[in-house]
């Protein structure tokens, strides 16, 4: 029988620090390549949601220091560490339903990552609590944008 070892809570806030920060990336690298006649709004939605990863990342980090742990800041660790699988974004810029889909993963993992965390602190540590339910909340509102686009 295979014991899964749980994770600390530091361990688990540089996963989402490590997650966040990949995703700002993506996205703002989405709101550059997006291309064709449908790509204007929404290059304009991957930004805005590029800044909105950039906060919960800022938020996350300043939790960590707060708690007395030490950010992951090297960005080889960053794939290594971050709570959702990274791959190589798509690369053409005019498949916008691809794009959509590979963004629609990536919240819908954040999702489950914020609700697992909420469960874990909702009755140790309410500040960190607070925190995955408010990024658990904007997650969820970008998730139900990307889907609405796909129907």
């Amino acid at each position: 029988m295979s014991i899964k070892k749980e994770t600390t809570l530091l361990e688990d806030l540089n996963q989402a620090l490590a997650a966040e920060t990949l995703a700002a990336f993506r996205y703002l690298y989405f709101s550059r390549i997006a291309s064709g006649i449908n790509s204007p709004p929404l290059s304009e939605m991957f930004e805005e949601m590029a800044e909105g990863e950039w906060k919960h990342a800022a938020m996350v980090m300043r939790r960590i220091v707060q708690l007395g742990g030490i950010p992951v800041s090297k960005p080889s660790e960053w794939e290594k560490r971050s709570f959702h699988p990274y791959n190589d974004p798509p690369r053409r810029g005019n498949d916008l339903k691809l794009i959509i889909r590979d963004s629609l993963k990536l919240e819908r993992s954040a999702v489950e990552f914020y609700q697992r965390l909420a469960g874990k602190t909702r009755d140790s540590d309410l500040i960190t609590y607070r925190l995955a339910v408010d990024a658990m909340v904007e997650e969820a509102e970008e998730e139900q944008k990307l889907a609405s686009l796909l129907d």
